[in-house]
C-alpha cells in the first residue's frame, strides 16, 4: 500500500479534490428555495413587463426571462394578471435592498 501511495500520490490528491470540486458545485447550483424570493400585489393598470422595469438591476435574466419565470411559477400568463394578486417574483430581498441603496 505504501509503495502505491508513493507512485500515485500526486493522481490520488487530484482525483479527491476534483471529487470535492464536483460536488462543491453540484450543491451550489441547485435550484432556490421559492421562498427566497420576493412577493409583489399587483396595482391597478400594472403589468408583468413594468414590474420587470421596476427591478431591473435586482435580477440577472432579460426581461422576457423574467415575464417567463413570473408565468411558471405563479401559475398565470402575463396577459391576465388581477389587480391584488400576490405575485412571486424572481428578486431576492437583499440584492433589491442592494439596489436601491446604490442608487
Amino acid at each position: 500500500m505504501a509503495k502505491l501511495w508513493e507512485k500515485y500520490s500526486y493522481t490520488i490528491i487530484l482525483l479527491i479534490c476534483g471529487l470535492a470540486a464536483c460536488i462543491m458545485i453540484v450543491v451550489n447550483t441547485g435550484e432556490s428555495d421559492s421562498s427566497d424570493y420576493m412577493s409583489v400585489t399587483v396595482k391597478n393598470g400594472e403589468t408583468v413587463w413594468e414590474l420587470s422595469n421596476e427591478y431591473a438591476g435586482s435580477y440577472n435574466m432579460t426581461k422576457k426571462q423574467f415575464i417567463k419565470w413570473v408565468e411558471e411559477n405563479n401559475n398565470i400568463s402575463a396577459s391576465n394578471i388581477t389587480v391584488g394578486k400576490e405575485l412571486l417574483i424572481p428578486v431576492r430581498e437583499e440584492d433589491h435592498q442592494l439596489m436601491l441603496a446604490s442608487e
